[in-house]
């Protein structure tokens, strides 16, 4: 009786607490895992990449060189020995004149390579998804590639990087976007924050994938040469951010990409004195007020840009709010420098969000800055010049993710 006094109300409350938690978790089932954890991957999965000609359409066409099958959750519904097909929402999904109830269809190869989109060439199968218009809500269609992992890199690095480059930077390349991939694969980030059915996109809202159009000897080896390998911390894979250019320093990625970066050590920034000589380490654009005004404020044709300046900046000098002054308001509309400001207005213009200075004059305005791309992570140039230096593929990697590790894992 003394003991059960002596602890009292709240550890009573906090053993109920503690016993609803444990009954709770065994109801729901396994307790949580954290798919980063490396102690479980022993093999190359397959991964599913959505192909940006055919996310979110009414139709689209395909072909198989070559032997092939369709597959439905009951089976093979078809086979041939060469398919030329076009696909459509009509009531259903249709491939050629045939109709499926299915909401997700399989063409397989006999032979792996005969898959065709667009006249690109990719290894793995094809996923034929029933998907919807993001706005409208009206059926599309979606092609997704579903290939082995190791596949896939052999058609990211030749459009990643250029293949003349050092091979210790394309080795590097090559091991941040398996660790990517994988770490987007076993999260399933755009599945569960996006609502997608696929794992990445083909594109630089994920990684640029091209199937076999630059698969060559050279991008088999590199892939080949570091089997396996990916960049660790903490017994833990993450998001390895990497961009063209970074200016002279890379920025903490959580302030550069908000939530969709882990605030960890090798994500904190680090200077980098490799990439000054590159055409994208200084730049000038200009944008008249007037196509600034349209492409910010899209829902008022009446708006007049007055006066824009940066508001905010990170530590490492990259603007992450813009303030833009409107004729006849006395309040400034802060924005987002990179989604709300950059993004709108031209991304292949304004490389970067480093920006040395903001010059308004006039009917224009002038911006004078620094990198390109998001500036987080390993610098793609910065990379070719250690490799030139004699750095190895694992220091380029340590270099940029400060305190990770590269590690063989299969």
């Amino acid at each position: 009786m003394r003991l059960r006094r002596k602890w009292g109300p709240p550890a009573a409350l906090f053993g109920l607490a503690w016993l609803g938690f444990f009954i709770h978790a065994c109801a729901a089932g396994r307790p949580f895992e954290d798919p980063a954890k490396i102690g479980d991957i022993a093999a190359a999965p397959r991964i599913q990449v959505a192909l940006s000609k055919g996310l979110r359409v009414e139709s689209a066409s395909f072909a198989v060189r070559g032997p092939y099958a369709i597959n439905t959750d009951r089976g093979v519904a078809e086979s041939g020995d060469r398919l030329d097909a076009r696909v459509s929402w009509d009531g259903g999904l249709r491939i050629n004149d045939r109709r499926f109830t299915d909401p997700v269809v399989r063409v397989t190869c006999a032979r792996d390579g005969d898959l065709e989109v667009a006249g690109t060439r990719y290894h793995g199968d094809l996923l034929v998804i029933v998907d919807e218009d993001r706005q409208t809500r009206a059926p599309r269609i979606t092609l997704v590639n579903e290939v082995d992992l190791e596949l896939y890199l052999k058609g990211v690095v030749g459009k990643e990087m250029s293949l003349s480059v050092g091979v210790e930077a394309l080795k590097a390349q090559v091991v941040a976007a398996r660790t990517y991939a994988m770490y987007e694969a076993r999260h399933r980030t755009l599945r569960t924050l996006k609502g997608e059915k696929f794992d990445l996109y083909d594109d630089e809202r994920s990684q640029v994938y091209g199937g076999m159009e630059r698969e060559t000897d050279h991008a088999r080896k590199l892939v080949d040469d570091t089997r396996g390998m990916f960049v660790v911390w903490n017994a833990r894979l993450f998001k390895t951010f990497y961009s063209s250019t970074c200016g002279g320093s890379t920025e903490r990625a959580r302030s550069i990409l908000g939530g969709e970066a882990e605030d960890i050590p090798p994500l904190g920034g680090t200077a980098c004195p490799y990439c000054e000589g590159s055409k994208h380490f200084r730049w000038t654009e200009s944008f008249p007020k007037a196509d600034v005004a349209r492409k910010l404020f899209p829902d008022r044709p009446q708006a007049r840009v007055r006066q824009v300046r940066v508001s905010k900046m990170l530590p490492r000098g990259h603007a992450s709010e813009v303030a833009v002054l409107l004729d006849g308001s006395l309040r400034e509309v802060p924005l987002e420098a990179n989604a709300e400001f950059r993004r709108r207005i031209d991304p292949r213009r304004i490389k970067s969000t480093l920006w040395e200075k903001v010059d308004d004059a006039g009917d224009t305005i002038t911006i004078t800055g620094r990198g390109w791309g998001h500036g987080a992570g390993l610098c793609q140039v910065g990379a070719y010049r250690m490799a030139d230096l004699g750095k190895s593929a694992g220091e380029i990697l340590e270099f940029y993710y400060p305190t990770a590790r590269v590690q063989k894992l299969y």
